[in-house]
């Protein structure tokens, strides 16, 4: 995997994310990775920090992914940003914490920006309180 920014390095945890994020583009016949892929995979990581912080919000991490992947199957599903854009915000957010690396917990920070993208819409329609979730994951990273 290439680096996106020669400053910043890519956990071996986010490293995993991409991987297996390509591994649900290809399974689906995509030939990028978008937004959707991103949060599944780290939905699909139960060691994740995002995760942890979902699940302590009342969130249900397995039935979030499950409701992505039927509506990724939809007709109506448009693929939003790339990964090139969610990592740059990701590596910006990195940047802003005072770190030197891409944490799975930047990614899930820069998808939770991107408000239009169907993973964070299916996130909100799960009941996630998209705030709170933003809220709780960067008091978890500062802590």
């Amino acid at each position: 995997m290439t680096q996106p920014d020669a400053a910043l390095t890519l956990t071996p945890r986010t490293n995993w994310v991409f991987g297996y994020a390509q591994a649900v583009a290809r399974e689906r016949g995509h030939d990028y990775i978008g937004p959707e892929h991103l949060q599944l995979a780290i939905l699909d990581n139960p060691d994740a920090v995002p995760v942890h912080v979902l699940g302590s919000l009342g969130g249900e991490p397995r039935e979030i992914a499950e409701t992505l992947r039927s509506a990724m199957r939809s007709d109506a599903y448009e693929p939003a940003a790339n990964r090139n854009r969610i990592v740059g915000a990701a590596g910006d957010l990195a940047r802003r914490f005072g770190h030197d690396y891409i944490g799975v917990e930047h990614l899930q920070l820069a998808l939770l920006r991107n408000r239009e993208c169907l993973a964070i819409r299916e996130l909100a329609g799960a009941g996630v309180c998209l705030d709170e979730f933003e809220a709780a994951l960067t008091e978890q990273m500062r802590s």
